[in-house]
This record gives C-alpha cells, structure tokens and sequence, in this order.
C-alpha cells in the first residue's frame, strides 16, 4: 500500500447499502480504501463470501472487475441487487399490481371494527402444560425467572418449541399508541388471526434443520413463527413477485418482500407500547418472545416498498465502471470456477465465517424460504450445533484450508488477500491463521477499524462492548521466509499497553492488542496453544479488568496521550465523537486503542459534551462536574 495506515475510520451505511439486513456487513469507505490501494485500475477483485455484496460494488464503482461467490441464496440476491439494480420505472411496473392485489387481500384480512386501521394486534403466548392444560403467559405463575403451571404447579416453558397457539391481548390502531382490549373486538381478531386467507403458501412452510442454539427445532416449520393470517398473506405476495417475468425485477421484488417478513413474524417483542426500539428482530435465534406483536403486512411492505425505490435511484445514480458478477456457490466452488477459467485476481477480499460467531445460512432459513431456495448446508463450513461441535470445527478446519488453497492459486503474483476477521475463539484463529501460514502466507500489517457509530452505551460503558473489526493484508512470502515462533513481541505489546495504563486492562483490549501483535510478527499457528496460557501467566483477571503481575517499568501513559490529541484536535473548534475517537485511535496504536468506554472515561471531565459533539475543554472551574447538555 501507498501509506500503512493502522487506523480507518468507518463511515455509516449509505441507502443503497441498506435495503436489507445482512450480518457483518463491512462499511464501504473502508472496502473501497483497501481496494483502492490494492488494485491496480484495470484489475481483478475477487470475494470468494461476498454476502451482501459491498466489495463487489465498490470495486466496480472503481473501475476494478469483480467476481463474488456465497453459499447463501440471500446473500447472492442481495448482492445482485446491489451491482445490477432494475431502474425505478420497470421495478413500479412489475410490483405496483401485485401490491393492490395484496393490498385487496390484506383488507379482507384485517377486517375493521370502527373507523381506524389496525396498525399492530399485541399476543401472548399459550403453551401446553405437561398436566394438558394450554396455559396463557398471563396465567402462568412467576416464580423468579421461571414460570409455572396455576393448576398443577408444574414449570411452563415459553419457547417455540412449548408453543400451543398465541392469544390477542391487545388491538392498537394507526395514530395511536393505546391499547384497546375490548372483548368483541379481541374476538374478532383472534378469528381473523387464525385463519389462512391463501391456500397456495404450503410449498413456503420448510422444517427447520434442528440447532438448538438458535432455537431451531426440526419440528417445527417456518408457519410457526407467523400467525395463520400474516404468513397466508405472505406466501401470496411471495407467488405473485414469483410470477413476474422479467428475472431482475423479480429478484429485486422477493429481496424486497424477505427484508420485511421477519417483521410481520412473532418474532417481534411487544416493549414499551413499541415507543422505543421498534419493530426490530434483537434476538440472536428463533426466540417467540412470551408477549410479542402480529403487525399489518401492508404497513411494513408499503414503508419497505418506498425505501426501495430511493435505493434503486441511489444504485443507480452511481453507475458501476466495471463488470461485476455474483453466483450462487460455495467459495471452493466459485474459486474452482475461476481456476478452470484462468481468471486470476490482483487482490481477494477475504471475510470467512466466524467459527461458530454466525450461522448465517440458519439465520437466512426464513428469507431463503421465500426465495423458494435452500442452501446446501454441506457446502458451509460455518461451524454450528445442527452437527456434533468437534465434527463441526474439523470440517471447519479443512473447509478453510481447501478455500486458501484455491485462493493462492487465484492471486496474480504479487497480488494481495485482505483478510477481516473478528473472533476471539483461539480454535477459530487456529483454524485461519494455519490455513493461511500453510499456504505460504504472510501478514505485511494489520489496520484496526474503529466504528462509524458508537452507541452511548458503549461510550460510556466502563469496559466497552465494542471490540472493531481487524483488516490483515497477506502476500504470498518468499520460500525462504519462516513464521516466527517467539512470542516476545506479543509480551512487549502487552507490556507496553499495560504500562500507559498502570498495569490495568479490559479484558478485551489484552486480546486485541495480543492478537494484533501475533499477526504483525507472523507468529505460527502452533502456537496459539499457548495464548491462553501466557494471558494467564502475564495478567491476573477479575470481572473483565486485567492486572499485569510482574513489575512494570516507565513509559508514555496513555490518559496524557489522549487528551494531547483531543486537545490538538478541539483547538480547531467543536467536533464529533468520531473525530476525537479516530485521532486518538492513530495516536494510541503502540499503547493499545481504548475502547469507546475507556477513552470517554479517560477524557472525563476534560470535556463539555453536546450528545456526542464534543465543544471543547472545559475550564479550571468546569472541570469539577462534567457538563452533559
């Protein structure tokens, strides 16, 4: 690269990169730097775990051909969209006639009582008890964190897999936020939940492959975490985007229609008469929350539907400069692909699966169900609980090894692999980092991203969630380079970062800064055995907060550091969080980069905050008592 940055900056997520959620999403400004640097104009990027397609976009936007591979239908789909947009005139063509015939059937469906529409019905779980009895959560009698049965005390679980029906609770109509539970009109609405108003949505009612992990158990079917009503609404509008015949259009409509049905699913807690947070599925897993909501299709779909047509001008406001392509394989398969054609690129863009972080083709069950396509679950080397965990990991270990094996054959000499990863799990960084060293590469730096947005949350936690992304740049290594097998420029970093804070830690700080360091000097694999042992052997560790155990000697503190650099930053006038984060970020790279919790705390009251802007120091007489305005 033309400058080793350490530090990117991430940007927040532009329209065209929200029309649908997908996990890991990496930030554009920073796949478009690295592309940028990496490639040469002209040339070839290839992203053999493309998922939503943000490399492949932003290298064609840069005049850099793309070939982008994932297992996963959705993925793919989305990634489509994203490089290969239908324009908004063809896209209302298609889909506004399928909206009034779904807009037809939802009116049947929600039939009114009065003269307001429903916006939301409010319901409740009812399992069945061992005793037989269906038990409401209502009825249920809390003891604790547990719930049991009124008649025979027996405990009752609230779960997808205990779930015997739900019950409406509670109607709330558009311009409100009041709750009416007036007995006829729950009634009503009972029945009208119940009941399917499409017959033709059996072939969209999949079972589940059994992993408890994400409460998915193969009992149970994709029909379960809708009612009746909403999840017959869906199959039809599902079958009439099915049936459009331009093949673009078609798969923009069934991407637009999977980004809204978990929100029309149980799936959706019922909190605070849904004034804070939203319709948002929180939950790592298939949990039906004990009191959850059953929302108007129409109203998700119709705000869905506008969203997509200002991402559809924004896609292609920008046109790409280069060919971009994404197909539906595995990473071995895609890669196998281009070898049989000779393609070969100048940099690979390399975001593997977390170890057991995300089951990503699980998590999309739902939408690829709607897509009316399943991946094959033997092509994903994600490690997950739908098989025995040491099966899992082995194959994740091989499946990981053949995949760098095709990517050494696919990279140009001289060509560069940027790798991002964000785990923790030695048996995942075990499974990469050897994978990578026995095909003969080798890191030449690692550049930490920090956030685009940081949550007050984690701004003012005193350990900070927020751990960020690590981008490593690879190149093949000569043959006469060895991997290092000493671990004391780990111990010196440790070291260093534990002497500029008095020789206290968070936890992940130590990881990151360990791990940091492990790549950067191109340690081996082997042994990472032995990480685990020397964190021990080097700190002490109490409730997250890490204590180095020997004698520290002097050196820089990081607290001066900080606000040398916030002050440096704040003399030229008020700035963002971001702006005081990133320049302390770069000026913090051989003492450790503080989380947000820990540089908020470092600053303390040596600044008056608006929200997140920070105005400036405060004065002798200020500093005192922090003022938040």
């Amino acid at each position: 690269m033309k400058e080793k940055i350490g530090v990117i900056g991430a940007k927040t997520h532009p329209a065209e990169y929200l029309l649908h959620k997908y996990w890991s999403r990496k930030p554009h400004n920073v796949v478009s730097h690295f592309i940028a640097e990496l490639c040469p104009p002209g040339g070839v990027l290839v992203d053999p775990f493309c998922g939503s397609g943000v490399s492949l976009r932003e290298g064609a936007l840069l005049g850099v051909t793309t070939y982008g591979f994932d297992v996963n239908p959705v993925a793919t789909r989305i990634s489509s969209l994203t490089i290969n947009p239908p324009s908004l005139e063809e896209f209302a063509l298609a889909v506004e006639p399928c909206f009034d015939r779904f807009r037809n059937l939802v009116e049947e469906a929600y039939a009114e009582i009065g003269e307001s529409k429903t916006r939301y019905l409010v319901h409740e779980v009812v399992s069945l008890c061992r005793c037989g009895k269906p038990v409401g959560n209502s009825e249920a009698k809390p003891e604790g964190r547990i719930y049991r049965c009124p008649s025979c005390n027996e405990r009752v679980f609230f779960n997808l897999e205990s779930l015997h029906s739900t019950r409406v609770i509670g109607v709330v109509r558009d311009g409100t936020s009041k709750i009416d539970d007036e007995i006829e009109l729950l009634k009503k609405h009972q029945e009208l939940s119940g009941h399917c108003f499409y017959k033709g949505g059996q072939k969209y009612n999949q079972s589940f492959t059994e992993n408890r992990r994400i409460l998915a158990f193969n009992e149970r079917r994709v029909g379960d975490l809708f009612t009746p009503r909403n999840f017959s609404l869906l199959c039809f509008l599902a079958d009439q985007f099915h049936d459009i015949s331009d093949s673009r259009v078609r798969e923009a409509a069934l991407t637009m229609l999977t980004a809204s049905v978990v929100q029309c699913s149980r799936l959706i807690a019922y909190r605070n008469n849904m004034t804070t947070g939203g319709p948002a599925w929180s939950v790592p897993g298939f949990w039906i929350p004990p009191v959850h909501i059953e929302t108007n299709p129409l109203i998700h779909l119709s705000a869905r539907y506008e969203k997509f047509k200002k991402g559809l001008v924004a896609l292609r406001t920008r046109p790409l400069k280069a060919r971009a392509s994404v197909v539906n394989l595995s990473a071995t398969q895609g890669l196998g692909l281009l070898r049989d054609k000779k393609i070969k690129a100048d940099m690979v863009f390399f975001d593997p699966p977390y170890g057991d972080s995300v089951p990503f083709v699980e998590f999309s069950f739902i939408w690829n169900t709607f897509l009316r396509l399943q991946p094959s679950l033997e092509a994903d080397i994600s490690v997950s609980d739908r098989m025995p965990k040491l099966s899992s990991w082995e194959k994740y270990f091989k499946g990981l090894h053949e995949i760098v094996e095709e990517v050494s054959v696919c990279l140009k000499p001289g060509g560069k692999l940027v790798v991002t990863f964000n785990n923790h799990d030695i048996r995942a960084w075990e499974a990469l980092l050897h994978a990578l060293q026995s095909a003969g590469f080798s890191c030449e730096f690692v550049a930490f991203q920090i956030p685009a947005v940081v949550s007050a949350k984690a701004q003012l936690a005193p350990e900070g969630s927020y751990v960020g992304d690590l981008y490593c740049v690879f190149k093949r290594a000569s043959q006469t380079k060895k991997n290092d097998r000493s671990l004391a420029p780990v111990i010196e970093a440790l070291k260093r970062c534990a002497i500029s804070r008095g020789g206290q830690l968070p936890e992940n700080l130590v990881r990151r800064v360990a791990t940091t360091a492990w790549l950067e000097n191109n340690i081996v694999a082997e042994l990472l055995s032995e990480f685990e042992p020397l964190i021990k052997s080097l700190f002490s560790s109490d409730s997250g907060k890490m204590s180095w155990r020997g004698a520290l000697g002097q050196g820089e503190g990081i607290s001066s550091v900080v606000r040398k650099t916030a002050e440096v930053i704040l003399r030229k006038g008020p700035c963002e969080w971001a702006d005081i984060y990133q320049a302390v970020a770069r000026s913090t790279q051989t003492l450790g980069i503080p989380d947000p919790g820990e540089l908020r705390s470092l600053l303390g009251s040596h600044i008056v905050w608006r929200g997140s802007r920070c105005l400036g120091f405060a004065n002798e007489a200020q500093s005192s008592q922090l003022v938040m305005i």
